[in-house]
C-alpha cells in the first residue's frame, strides 16, 4: 500500500507540470485563432510566450541547479560567479548509488574576498562549524581523512605533496580538468593561508583569501 501512494504521487508529480503547460498552450492557441495576419506583433507575441511555456521546465530546472550549486559555498561569503565548473556521473544517469565526481571554481566578490582575507587565521572560527570543521592549509595527509594519497603505499605517502586531481581520482573515475584549474588549487591546499572542510559526499571545500576564491571537489 505504501509503495502504491509514492507510485500515486510520483505521477502525480510528472503530470501536474505537462497539465499546466498543456492548458497554457490552449489558451494561447484561442487566443491565436482570434487574431488575423495582419495582427503580426500579437502573433509574434503570442509565439514568444508559447516558447517560453515550452522551456519553462529546462529554465526551472537550471534555476533551482544553479541555487544548488552556489549554496556549496559557505557563509558569509558571496559569489560573483561560477570561473570553472566540472561535474560528471559514471554509471548511470544520475541516480543514487552513482559514482560522481566534480570541481568547481568560485569567485569570491571583492566585498568576500577583502573579509576573508582580514580574518587572517581567525577565518575558520567565522565559517560555519567553526575551527572544528575548518583547518588550516596546508592539509593534512594523515589521520581519518587521509584521502589525498590514497593509492600510495604507507612508506609513499609524503613522497609528493597533495594534489586536487589524486584526491578526485579517489575511486579511479577522474574528470578532464581544464589545464591550470589543478595548479590553482593545488597552491591553494598546499601553501598556508587557506582553509579547507571535509564534507558530504567525499567532498571538501577550500577558501582561498588570497585569490579570492572557493574550490568544491568531490568525489564519490
Amino acid at each position: 500500500m505504501f509503495g502504491f501512494v509514492i507510485f500515486v504521487r510520483i505521477i502525480l508529480i510528472l503530470l501536474t507540470p505537462i497539465a499546466l503547460i498543456g492548458g497554457a498552450l490552449f489558451l494561447l492557441r484561442k487566443r491565436w485563432r482570434r487574431t488575423n495576419p495582419e495582427q503580426r506583433i500579437r502573433r509574434v507575441a503570442i509565439v514568444l510566450a508559447g516558447l517560453l511555456v515550452v522551456a519553462s521546465p529546462y529554465l526551472l530546472f537550471k534555476a533551482y541547479e544553479l541555487r544548488f550549486v552556489l549554496a556549496r559555498v559557505p557563509s558569509p561569503l558571496h559569489v560573483a560567479w561560477i570561473e570553472y565548473r566540472l561535474e560528471d556521473s559514471f554509471g548511470g544517469i544520475g541516480l543514487p548509488g552513482d559514482n560522481e565526481t566534480g570541481l568547481v571554481v568560485y569567485r569570491l566578490t571583492e566585498a568576500s574576498a577583502r573579509w576573508a582575507r582580514s580574518m587572517g587565521p581567525r577565518l575558520g572560527e567565522a565559517l560555519p562549524g567553526g575551527a572544528s570543521r575548518w583547518h588550516a592549509t596546508p592539509v593534512d595527509e594523515s589521520g581519518e581523512h587521509n584521502t589525498w594519497h590514497h593509492y600510495d603505499s604507507e612508506a609513499d605517502k609524503h613522497g609528493h605533496p597533495a594534489t586536487i586531481s589524486e584526491y578526485l581520482d579517489k575511486y579511479g573515475f577522474s574528470i578532464p580538468i581544464e589545464k591550470g584549474r589543478d595548479d590553482e588549487a593545488n597552491r591553494a591546499i598546499r601553501a598556508p593561508g587557506s582553509f579547507y572542510s571535509y564534507g558530504r559526499g567525499g567532498s571538501v571545500t577550500i577558501v582561498d583569501p588570497a585569490r579570492g576564491k572557493v574550490y568544491f571537489a568531490y568525489a564519490g
